[in-house]
Order: structure tokens, then sequence, then C-alpha cells
């Protein structure tokens, strides 16, 4: 189900039409303010345009971080996981006496 979510980013006013949920959608544009006004606090004086790009760019980058992350945890799962079967098997072949 479709719904309209009204967010503000950099002072302006944005209609939204999404199937997320709305408190999603604003958490969302929270964060992307949040990095604006970080931007903001280290003294860019560039224009909105820009500033908006390097917020994005910046959580994109964290994302897509978290998801390398998650990749070489589940590496590492995996590869114990097949280690444990190693030795279950080796365990298995040694005859009972």
């Amino acid at each position: 189900m479709s719904h309209k979510v009204e967010v503000n980013l950099m002072g302006k006013a944005f209609s939204i039409r999404t199937d997320d949920q709305p408190e999603a959608v604003e958490a969302a544009a929270n964060l992307v303010q949040e990095h604006v006004d970080e931007l903001r606090e280290l003294g860019s004086t560039v224009g909105s345009d820009r500033l908006i790009t390097l917020a994005a760019m910046n959580l994109a980058g964290e994302l897509l971080r978290k998801g390398e992350t998650q990749v070489q945890n589940l590496d590492a799962i995996l590869f114990a996981l097949d280690e444990v079967v190693a030795q279950a098997e080796g365990i298995a072949k040694v005859p009972l006496r």
C-alpha cells in the first residue's frame, strides 16, 4: 500500500510516495539531514546540490563497507563450519574398538 510522506531536507519540503513505512522514510530523511549538517559543520561552503550529493555518497560508502564486513563475517563462519564438518568426517572414519 502506497503512503504519501512529507519530509524536510535542507529547509525544503518534499512529498514522497512510497510503499515503505512513513517512519522509515522520515528516519532516512533525518539521517541524510544529519550528514548534511555534519558536512556544514566541517566548514563546507558548497552549494546545496553538492552538499546533498556528498551526504548521499558518504551514506552509500558506509552501506557498502557494512555489506563487505557482513560478507567477510559470513566467509569466516562458513570456513569454521567447513572445519567442523571435516573434523566430524574424520571422527566418523575412525574404527570403533
